[in-house]
């Protein structure tokens, strides 16, 4: 880009610096003034009648009064919230000049359509909104719409066309920012992700499509060989995130290869009063917002043993067929968890090191034994154990609140479950900035001061990252097919026929899709299913070992795996499960072509699957 080009554009940004800077007034329609002048005057009124009416006690009419200032102040709220909205035209109307701008630097057609510019939105998100939009704008431009001729290639119109849209919806404002360009190449931003050691290759084979876009957020924004001039896809997405993340916003992203690239952004109408779920741990009250609330859950005291899993270091919680990974609020704090002792009420230190941990048998049998030589009824004293032992009060539920942090998902525990409020935002003293896990504070109604909890810097606090979440799908650390011997690893347990089990290594498996027998066709002595706008090559164990042949049912499994640059399916039976599990596989006793060997997984003997040597005998090509 030569100085001439840079000039006009740097005076442009000057000059729309000092008019955002200049922004400290806000034009209120005059009818709008006139009803804050009228809820102010009833304000003073049943403010009067409220001091009448304590100076005679007169009670039953204090009642009425009450309930009246209620109203006129929640009305007055509403109002006073309104003299804050602006339309979201204000930030649009800007895009463009930017986006004729750019486009004619980049030798590209690009036309901008706007729709929404109407949608009101509190002043303060107006002014911070404004970067991050620009970026995603500006991004969509330089590297989502392609040149004119490349176009004409993929028999595309030559002017490439971007949608921004905004909406008001269940509260909040949702712009969408949809251009008609090239797409994500996924592919590639795994591949850079990998170099740059935010995740193992391993990791990148258990991530769903949606996980693979998010890492575009994840890599660096300044990297070396990236300058202003070379503007890329990657060039300040972490901190179009960040600002997000700050005003409780969400993004998500979409894309499909050579059609779109499709980002939509959610926020709130306001950060001077938000809704919260208020939580009390430890004695403490938090409040979460909830734009970050997805759901409330609640274990029984006698359940958490079979409820919370062990993956890795990691304790998760099944939730609608996904692992959700859990965090201790009072451990993330750095708070001293206690407990209250059933026998006397006092509170004691909780020195369990991990939420399923409980009594054991050990210590019941002893304590048990002692008493019983005390009293000689060790009948009563079974009793009164089972009925005192922590594993079945109702006090050692545990409360879950299910968060969002961006694009994962995570569970909070907290002591207890309170009421759904509308608080005031209060910003945290300068001398508590430097405190992460705190958005802010609040005034309750009983006087105390409750903190608003950040979900995204408590993610962060709590060493959980979106890409972490790839290891509770399954993805190992371990590289290859199962061969090794005393190897703790992650497998896939499935069937075939019906009498037989078999195992694989989970880091070998790319997806598990439900089919039914139909959807196999038998085209050219191949077995085939349609598969993502293509065929998938079937195999079956028994095409190469001598094993039971598959089983004859309607519902089959197809476990999808990725040999060399091709995929391919093997069709099973369910149920299925996975193990972590100590690999000691007898290689001798069952080995045969397409089997490893067997290992005893649950007292049961299990075939290890050598997928690599099954293709290799059915595909030798």
């Amino acid at each position: 880009m030569t100085d001439t080009q840079q000039q006009p554009e740097k005076q442009y940004l000057e000059a729309d610096q000092q008019i955002r800077e200049g922004e400290t007034t806000i034009r209120v329609n005059i009818s709008l003034l006139d009803s804050l002048m009228n809820l102010a005057g009833e304000l003073v009124l049943s403010r009067n009648q409220l001091l009448q009416t304590i100076s005679v006690n007169n009670l039953k009419s204090a009642e009425g009064v009450g309930q009246r200032i209620d109203l006129i102040t929640s009305e007055l709220q509403e109002a006073i919230m309104l003299t804050r909205m602006q339309p979201i035209g204000n930030v649009f109307n800007r895009f463009p000049d930017i986006v004729g701008r750019l486009a004619e630097q980049h030798e590209k057609n690009v036309t901008l359509e706007i729709r929404g510019k109407e949608v009101e939105v509190d002043k303060t998100i107006i002014e911070l909104i404004n970067k991050p939009l620009e970026k995603l704008v500006r991004s969509a431009v330089i590297n989502g719409i392609e040149v004119p001729q490349e176009r004409r290639r993929k028999s595309k119109k030559e002017t490439g066309r971007i949608t921004l849209n905004a909406i008001q919806e269940a509260g909040q404002v949702v712009i969408d920012i949809v251009d008609d360009g090239k797409g994500v190449d996924i592919e590639g931003l795994v591949s850079r992700a990998v170099r740059k050691g935010l995740i193992t290759t391993e990791q990148s084979l258990a991530m769903s499509e949606k996980e693979k876009l998010d890492l575009l957020f994840l890599i660096d924004q300044d990297d070396q060989q990236e300058t202003e001039a070379q503007e890329t896809l990657f060039t300040g997405m972490g901190a179009v995130k960040d600002s997000l993340d700050k005003l409780g916003g969400q993004i998500d992203i979409q894309s499909e290869p050579d059609k779109n690239t499709w980002i939509s952004i959610k926020l709130p109408l306001t950060l001077a009063i938000i809704p919260c779920q208020v939580i009390g741990t430890e004695g403490e009250q938090y409040a979460i917002p909830q734009v970050n609330l997805e759901e409330l859950l609640r274990i029984p005291a006698h359940q958490v043993k079979e409820k919370i899993e062990i993956v890795g270091s990691a304790e998760v919680v099944r939730l609608r067929g996904k692992l959700l990974p859990l965090v201790r609020l009072a451990d993330v704090l750095g708070i001293e968890r206690t407990y209250v002792d059933g026998r006397d009420g006092t509170i004691q230190n909780d020195r369990r090191q991990r939420i399923a941990d409980r009594r054991s048998r050990r210590l019941d049998e002893e304590e048990r034994n002692q008493d019983s030589e005390k009293t000689g009824n060790e009948d009563s004293m079974q009793l009164r154990l089972s009925e005192q032992d922590r594993r079945n009060a109702p006090e050692s539920a545990l409360n879950i609140v299910v968060v969002t942090s961006g694009s994962m998902s995570y569970g909070l525990i907290v002591d207890h479950l309170q009421d759904s409020e509308e608080i005031v935002l209060k910003p945290l003293g300068r001398h508590l900035q430097e405190c992460r896990g705190y958005a802010g504070a609040t005034i309750m109604g009983d006087g105390r001061i409750a903190l608003i909890l950040d979900v995204n810097n408590l993610a962060e606090l709590a060493d959980l990252t979106a890409v972490d979440t790839s290891e509770y799908t399954g993805a190992s650390d371990l590289e290859g097919p199962v061969s090794s011997v005393g190897d703790s690893r992650s497998m896939l347990i499935f069937s075939s026929g019906e009498d037989e089990r078999f195992a694989i290594s989970l880091d070998q498996v790319e997806r598990i899709e439900k089919i039914k027998h139909s959807d196999i066709e038998n085209l050219g002595h191949k077995r085939v299913m349609q598969y993502r706008d293509g065929s998938l090559t079937l195999i079956c164990i028994d095409d190469v070992a001598g094993v039971t042949p598959l089983a004859d049912r309607e519902d089959l499994l197809v476990i999808v795996f990725s040999v060399g640059m091709k995929l391919v399916g093997l069709l099973a039976c369910g149920p299925v499960d996975t193990r972590e599990v100590d690999v000691e596989i007898d290689k001798t006793t069952l080995r045969q072509t397409g089997i490893a060997g067997s290992l005893i997984v649950d007292g049961q003997t299990t075939l290890c699957v050598d997928i690599d040597e099954m293709v290799e005998q059915l595909f030798p090509e």
